[in-house]
């Protein structure tokens, strides 16, 4: 299991260009790589999104590039030098007296990126940057994550007991609702002066109120949910949207098992797995 948070910072270099590739991941529902890079470096930062993806599958991915070495500081002054003597002869050609700035020239010129930043060398050497940091990033996500593996996994199994000891109480309330309802209506019927119960009216209405109140599927279906959950996290393949999904399942299941049994102590223990299956899907969302 993996955390979709991590941080990572690789450097790599390759025939005098040097790059920098910071990475920052934080949760996210699907895969949104954003990229940062100086101006010209298209094929670089294209390089390393091609990267990200082929190792992330989920979170938000910031990658912020940096490239400088002296190579590039060549590529620039060769970039410079055409510039300036362009514009020598267009300021001959008009007449004008004023001089050229070189120092504007150098800004306006590398302002917009060195030819060689977009080139092969400036893409291998983001390449090996944005694997270094990615390998940072994905130790720090799987330290996390382990860590919220075993935090869930007390979860789950708080969630486990809670289950059973629900199902053993829906299981003794229905046993007593027969006997239940005859001595509330036999109750009713003294107090009232009415004539004797019909039993064989008694039998039906306690057959349907039985069919009414029949929690059984509900309850198997949590308990299946919860073993489940329990399988995901320990496996080894990504469990956040399987994991959310059947957290939000165990939520529904819980709230039409409550509004079934219309028992106050049901409702209370529904209410307490309730509580921890949202933390469940809370600590869930951080997970890859």
């Amino acid at each position: 299991m993996k955390s979709m948070t991590g941080f990572g910072v690789g450097l790599g270099e390759h025939d005098g260009v040097r790059a920098t590739v910071e990475i920052r991941t934080l949760n996210h529902r699907h895969l949104d790589v954003r990229l940062s890079a100086p101006p010209g470096c298209n094929a670089a930062a294209a390089a390393a999104e091609r990267i990200v993806r082929a190792r992330l599958e989920r979170g938000r991915v910031d990658v912020t590039i940096g490239i400088e070495g002296e190579a590039v500081e060549r590529e620039r002054m060769a970039a410079v030098i055409p510039a300036y003597r362009t514009l020598e002869r267009i300021r001959t050609d008009l007449g004008v007296d004023a001089p050229i700035d070189l120092g504007a020239v150098f800004l306006a010129v590398t302002s917009g990126g060195a030819p060689a930043v977009g080139r092969v060398v400036g893409t291998r050497a983001v390449e090996a940057a944005a694997l270094a940091a990615l390998d940072q990033v994905e130790e720090m996500r799987l330290a996390e994550g382990a860590a919220l593996r075993e935090r869930l996994l007390a979860m789950v199994e708080g969630m486990r007991e809670m289950s059973a000891a629900l199902v053993a109480t829906v299981r003794e309330l229905r046993e007593r609702l027969p006997e239940r309802l005859r001595a509330r209506t036999e109750m009713l019927a003294q107090s009232a002066a009415l004539p004797p119960i019909d039993q064989d009216r008694l039998r039906q209405e306690v057959a349907l109120l039985l069919d009414r109140s029949d929690v059984t599927e509900e309850t198997d279906r949590l308990v299946c949910h919860v073993d489940h959950l329990r399988t995901t996290l320990e496996g080894d393949g990504p469990a956040g949207r399987r994991g959310d999904f059947l957290a939000q399942e165990m939520l529904r299941e819980a709230g039409t098992l409550a509004a079934k049994a219309q028992d106050a102590a049901v409702s209370q223990m529904v209410a307490d797995l309730r509580s921890v299956a949202e933390q469940v899907r809370e600590q869930l969302h951080n997970v890859e």
